[in-house]
């Protein structure tokens, strides 16, 4: 059990609102050309924090290595819980 699921279970004033407490994961494996994943990353915070042309060596120095497909796993994990 991941968090929150594990402070739903244990916190005295979530478990006095929520029972039966699950978690499920839900398997994600996406896959997409170098360019489509620097444009990803183009979207996290980390990089879109860096001055624009450092941020452009990145990107550059990151697809240099890259394959022609990149597979990234994008599970998702949910929780479900009972109002009591």
């Amino acid at each position: 059990m991941q968090w929150p699921g594990t402070e739903l279970r244990q916190s005295a004033t979530a478990s006095a609102r929520f029972t039966d407490v699950r978690q499920a994961v839900i398997n994600r494996r996406l896959a997409m050309s170098a360019d489509e994943y620097t444009g990803y990353l183009s979207t996290v915070s980390a990089y879109a924090a860096l001055p624009a042309v450092e941020r452009e060596q990145v990107f550059r120095r990151i697809a240099r290595v890259l394959p022609a497909r990149v597979e990234i796993v994008a599970d998702l994990v949910v929780h479900l819980a009972r109002r009591r």
